[in-house]
């Protein structure tokens, strides 16, 4: 293609958006026959277009209006020539749709976008709504809500609690994968981390519909959890854990609990780990904690059990003669 064939463009651009007549349907197809590097071309920039446009979710914009401001900006310089002149189109159409759909989010839809992601720390935040979220460490959301419509969606991967308050009018649908979970006005936790096989959702607070497309699933009411088993594809209910929000709140209950489940879920919210030895494993320990701080916690849990404590740089060590 040499820089007196520009005039094509208009017409490939109507071909993409759909708007060419049949007779500039005719004229761009029997030019792309004219050459492999024609062919070549085309093939480059409908496929550019086409997933650039993608950007825009479905959102509606002016194809044609797009492309004559593409158009605008690759002008041939009659001092320099490019050898692949569809890659400054390239850029400048990926451009455009990316502006253009900015642009009618930002002004013209009703529908509010954003993400949030914690990495070593929970993360706390509030959604367009005013629905209150906190995520656990290593997890990520995108969210989408139309304000018009009262309609929310949320993309999750690791863990997050959301308090929502109720309105009848309003739908909220958190998506794990394959799965759905739907608010009926609620506090509620959902664990998802995408290494594991199994999809915890608790609810502290009011009732959630956990189900698919293919499957009904369940209604889980405050006190409740509900587990999907991604291998076996199945629901199940069950009782909520005590400490399911521990993460955020650092308060826990434990009732006649083995030490390693104290342990384990200790390790899971501090830095600092505590190790202990196989046979302390099953001792039971019935204790509480409000937000005390590692050191604390483990000098409790010493003097309860009579444990020596045995401290190194990131990790704290419990010793002793075991249990009966």
């Amino acid at each position: 293609m040499s820089a007196h064939d520009y005039d094509i463009d208009d017409l490939i651009g109507k071909y993409i958006a759909g708007e060419a007549t049949a007779q500039e349907k005719q004229q761009v197809e029997e030019w792309c026959t004219q050459s492999a590097d024609n062919q070549k071309y085309f093939e480059q920039l409908q496929t550019i277009f086409k997933n650039a446009t993608l950007i825009a979710d479905n959102t509606h914009y002016d194809a044609d209006f797009a492309w004559k401001k593409v158009k605008q900006k690759i002008q041939p310089n009659q001092n320099k020539q490019t050898p692949w002149p569809y890659l400054r189109i390239a850029a400048s159409v990926a451009l455009i749709a990316i502006s253009g759909f900015w642009a009618y989010q930002q002004f013209f839809s009703n529908t509010s976008r954003m993400t949030l992601a914690s990495s070593a720390v929970v993360v706390k935040d509030s959604l367009p709504d005013g629905t209150k979220v906190v995520l656990n460490k290593q997890t990520e959301m995108s969210i989408a809500y139309d304000a018009k419509k009262k309609k929310g969606r949320i993309k999750l991967k690791g863990e997050a609690s959301f308090e929502i308050k109720h309105d009848a009018e309003k739908e909220f649908i958190v998506e794990v994968e394959e799965l759905l979970i739907r608010d009926i006005g609620t506090v509620f936790n959902v664990e998802a981390y995408p290494e594991s096989n199994l999809v915890e959702v608790s609810v502290q607070e009011g009732e959630v519909h956990f189900y698919t497309q293919q499957k009904e699933g369940i209604f889980i009411k405050a006190g409740s959890k509900g587990v999907y088993d991604k291998i076996s594809k199945s629901f199940t209910l069950q009782q909520a854990d005590t400490n399911v929000i521990a993460y955020q709140t650092r308060q826990f209950v434990f009732e006649e609990s083995d030490l390693q489940s104290v342990v384990d879920q200790l390790n899971a919210i501090y830095e600092k780990k505590i190790k202990i030895s196989e046979k302390l494993k099953t001792c039971k320990v019935t204790v509480n904690f409000n937000n005390e701080d590692i050191d604390t916690i483990v000098e409790i849990l010493a003097e309860t059990l009579n444990l020596k404590i045995i401290e190194t740089a990131n990790e704290i060590s419990l010793e002793g003669d075991g249990c009966e």
